[in-house]
């Protein structure tokens, strides 16, 4: 270093500038390095390599200082400073050639060449041209520190690290807390330490402490325990569910404690919504019910009505009949006695319905025999209810009016517009008073009500009744 001593003092201050420079960079190389996740002896000897490459830009330090400063015996006695830089060469070479081994890389061999600068044997051998060497050596430090920075850097970002490994745990939706059996926490991910501020209202402290608070301690206000499918799960203020839980994890001849947190959300909602329209089913079922029961109800009430309206056709048609034979002083024999109250039971079990144009026919072809002319002018509706309401009717209508009008001729017209209509008229006697609406004409009313039509009666000049029924009754 001999030859340095003749340099002016500002080289001498770029120099060390120089080599404090060299020294920060490799520091933060060196801090990169160890960073990375240790996967073998070649990464850990190139990590090794970078230390001790620090060291030696120590060494380079050491010796500009010394010159800086006049000190012509060094900082350490001469021959443990010349061993200093022989074992730091001796260093650099022998982590140098396992890196470039084990990565199967050419460059750690060049790391030897700068280091050589170091060594004494270097400084003798180049003689006045030794400043340049180091100098050179210098340089070349410099400038790989800058590159290595920049490569660790990438490969931190763009490879699988401890940091990038933290990262990807952090990133998890999941929450993870890796603890001692004791509580004390190794590794808590970004998620699960945002849970235990919502759960508890302060960050986590210890793991042990955190899980009696989950079993059975006070949470958070705006936090709440529920039940989710026989398990505890824990409804937070922002509406999400989780579900935590815990796993024992041997490792060796240690137990660790595994803490999980997961997203329940969905399942929460799903079930949620399952329980309010069960509920809503529960409800339209029990209305359901209540709407069978009121149609039975009705339904009943309307094959009442039915039986009645088949009872009072029936003994109104036979009696007429009698009455007409009797008023006609015709005496029906025994036999015709005895043969209409033998068949009466049977005929009033019998829940024949015939077509209503048959219904008509064999209406016309009964009162024939006993001189009653029903006429019948038009067609019936096509609409079957309405066709068979019109039928049963006119039953009533010709059973009252020879049974009370005493008539021989009962016209019925049937015909269309903007409604299904009917009209009959006899040559009975009219009433001499108001018609009351008994079981004859109260049950053809309630037969056209619940067609939606009208009924209308007349008495003069003759006993004439109107039906109109409106033709949305075809749509029903």
């Amino acid at each position: 270093m001999a030859e340095f001593y003749g340099f002016p003092h500002g080289m001498l201050i770029a120099l060390v500038m120089m080599a404090a420079l060299c020294i920060l960079l490799q520091t933060l190389a060196v801090s990169y390095s160890i960073r990375r996740l240790r996967t073998g002896w070649a990464r850990r000897a190139e990590n090794g390599m970078e230390c001790a490459i620090l060291a030696a830009l120590f060494l380079f330090a050491a010796l500009l200082g010394q010159v800086q400063y006049g000190l012509y015996g060094g900082f350490l006695m001469p021959s443990a400073y010349s061993l200093a830089r022989q074992g730091a060469f001796l260093l650099i070479s022998v982590l140098g050639v396992a890196a470039a081994v084990g990565t199967e890389l050419i460059w750690p061999f060049f790391v030897l060449g700068g280091a050589a600068v170091l060594l004494p044997a270097t400084e003798k051998v180049t003689g006045a041209a030794y400043p340049f060497f180091f100098l050179a050596a210098l340089l070349y430090f410099l400038l790989r520190s800058i590159h290595i920075c920049r490569m660790r850097q990438r490969e931190l970002h763009t490879q699988l690290s401890s940091i990038s490994v933290k990262e990807a745990i952090d990133t998890l939706h999941t929450g993870l807390l890796f603890l001692r059996p004791e509580g004390e926490i190794l590794l808590c991910n970004l998620r699960m330490d945002i849970l235990a501020r919502q759960l508890t209202g302060r960050s986590l402290q210890n793991g042990r402490e955190f899980q009696r608070l989950l079993e059975r301690g006070e949470l958070h206000v705006g936090c709440a325990r529920e039940a989710l499918g026989g398990q505890q799960v824990f409804r937070l203020p922002d509406a999400s569910v989780w579900s935590m839980s815990a796993h024992d994890i041997p490792m060796g001849r240690r137990s660790f404690v595994l803490v999980t947190a997961d997203d329940v959300t969905a399942q929460w909602d799903a079930v949620t919504l399952l329980a309010r329209q069960n509920e809503a089913l529960e409800k339209r079922g029990q209305e359901l019910r209540h709407t069978i029961e009121h149609l039975q109800a009705i339904c009943e009430a309307e094959e009442i009505v039915r039986s009645k309206g088949r009872v009072h056709d029936l003994l109104g048609q036979r009696i007429s009949l009698l009455l007409r034979a009797l008023r006609d002083d015709q005496q029906p024999d025994e036999t015709l006695l005895m043969e209409f109250v033998r068949t009466l039971p049977t005929a009033l079990r019998e829940d024949r319905t015939p077509n209503p144009a048959h219904r008509l026919e064999m209406l016309r072809e009964t009162f024939q025999g006993m001189d009653v002319s029903v006429e019948i002018q038009g067609e019936l509706p096509e609409h079957a209810a309405v066709a068979e309401t019109f039928a049963e009717i006119a039953v009533e209508c010709v059973t009252n009016a020879v049974r009370h009008g005493y008539a021989t001729r009962i016209q019925f017209h049937f015909f269309q517009n903007d409604s299904w209509r009917m009209t009959v008229t006899d040559n009975g006697i009219p009433p001499a008073g108001p018609i009351r609406e008994g079981g004859g004409i109260g049950g053809m009313r309630y037969r056209i009500n619940r067609l939606g039509g009208t009924l209308e009666l007349y008495i003069v000049p003759r006993f004439r009744i109107e039906i109109a029924v409106p033709k949305e009754a075809e749509r029903k």
